[in-house]
Parts: C-alpha cells; structure tokens; sequence
C-alpha cells in the first residue's frame, strides 16, 4: 500500500505519507485501514503529505465519492500537501466537495508540509 501513516498524541494529529501513483482503491482500503487502528481517533486532525505522489488515477466521480464517505469526524480539521499541480486541483477538488457537505470550511491545500501542519493545529 503506497502509504505510512504516524500518530502524534499530543498534538491530535495524524500525518499520512503517499506515494506513487495511487488509485481509488488504494484509498479506499486506506481508510479501511486507518479506521481500524487502535490509535485511530476519527476527531484528530490529518494531513495528508502526497509531495512525492507521481499520479493519482481519480476520477471526478471518485473524488465525489471521497469527499462523502471520509473516516473522520465532519468537524476534524483536514490538510493535504501537494507540489504536483495536478494533484493539487484534485485535492482542491475534494475540498470544495467536502465542505459543500459540512458547514465551514475544514480542508486546507498546501505545498509544504509545515504550512499544512501550522493550519491543522492551531
């Protein structure tokens, strides 16, 4: 699974790793994964750092689909990184979807990780 995930207690924060390209399947048994991890706290900020993905192969459809049936919280703060200017409209894409579902805004999209760690734990 192209992913790494670490858990940060005292911060409330959960830091995904990603890499390679990456389909919608790969994502969806991510989620699986992470839910069902002991240390897994679904109101817990995550960011999710895909600085060195070469390709996400989402369709407009799948991120629709992300963006309804996330892990977390509604209210959990969510920060994703991206360099790839492709990968960031997506992410940018999911954030718009997301928060069209909850009230306020509650997904940032950054180019470095620690803007994207300062946003999520304020």
């Amino acid at each position: 699974m192209p992913f790494a995930t670490s858990f940060y207690r005292d911060q409330r924060l959960i830091i995904t790793r990603a890499w390679g390209q990456i389909t919608f399947a790969d994502v969806r048994a991510y989620q699986q994964e992470l839910g069902q991890r002991p240390e897994f706290d679904p109101m817990w900020a995550h960011v999710v750092d895909a600085r060195d993905v070469v390709q996400f192969d989402l369709s407009s459809a799948d991120i629709r689909d992300l963006a309804a049936t996330s892990v977390l919280a509604p209210a959990a703060r969510r920060a994703m990184v991206a360099t790839d200017r492709a990968t960031f409209g997506l992410f940018r894409m999911y954030g718009t979807l997301f928060e069209l579902q909850v009230d306020g805004s509650a997904v940032g999209v950054f180019t470095t990780l620690d803007e994207a760690i300062e946003w999520v734990t304020p």
